[in-house]
């Protein structure tokens, strides 16, 4: 069976690539805002430890240090969606971006698909592996809203870690699959497919980040790995703009 080519247009797509990536970054840019000037409860004493003991996780000191946040939630970008009422900003914004990426994973996988070359199977592979990636990364952000941080931690975190491995692989694949296709593609006087590199770089760094800082029970330095790795992926998602512009 043959695929179509694309099942949205240039000013379609493009429209949902920025607005996606808009949804986003207001959405937890607006929801942090409204968490760390709202009401004095945001500054009480967290613990979500006993949530762990529920699933029979480990339960020693250290881990459990990990989930008590004296000073209130840090400035994850999950913590926007527990109190009222950036709440439902949160659930509404990330299910509407849910929904964008996942028609932009599959719009994507078509353009590509159409203009790889049939006898590589290699990039074949990889675009098959992105568009389960976008399916995955969308499906997974668009149901987080329904598992809020504070009384269903353990599922948030699934989610979470779905989201954020999905589209690390997802990227990965992205530029394997339009490595060739992109070679001669320039942005601002660049190739597009360095800018990608950088862009992966900058993501890896800032999951490094996030990770060290968060096992070191520093965590509102961590959320700023957690902020820095979500920019990245957004970055790289709009990088496909200069594509559309090329129309390729």
């Amino acid at each position: 069976m043959n695929l179509p080519k694309n099942i949205l247009s240039d000013k379609v797509l493009k429209t949902f690539l920025i607005l996606g990536v808009f949804v986003v970054l207001g959405t937890s840019i607006i929801t942090q805002v409204l968490l760390q000037t709202g009401e004095n409860i945001r500054g009480t004493p967290v613990d979500l430890s006993d949530q762990v003991i529920e699933v029979n996780l480990p339960t020693d000191d250290y881990f459990k240090s990990l989930l008590f946040y004296p000073n209130g939630l840090p400035p994850y970008i999950s913590s926007g969606g527990v109190y009222s009422p950036e709440i439902s900003i949160f659930n509404i914004g990330f299910k509407i971006a849910g929904i964008l990426f996942l028609l932009i994973g599959i719009e994507i996988f078509l353009r590509t698909a159409s203009s790889l070359n049939e006898e590589n199977k290699n990039e074949k592979k990889y675009n098959k592996i992105s568009l389960f990636c976008s399916i995955i990364s969308g499906t997974s952000l668009f149901l987080i809203t329904f598992f809020p941080f504070d009384k269903q931690l353990i599922m948030h975190m699934i989610f979470a870690i779905l989201v954020f491995i999905s589209i690390a692989i997802w990227v990965y694949a992205f530029m394997s699959s339009r490595k060739n296709i992109d070679s001669k593609i320039e942005f601002r006087g660049q190739n597009l497919n360095l800018i990608r590199i950088k862009i992966a770089y900058f993501g890896i760094f800032s999951f490094l980040f996030m990770v060290i800082f968060a096992g070191l029970n520093m965590q509102f330095i961590g959320a700023i790995g957690e902020w820095s790795l979500m920019i990245s992926g957004q970055l790289q998602i709009l990088t496909f703009i200069p594509n559309i512009n090329n129309n390729n």
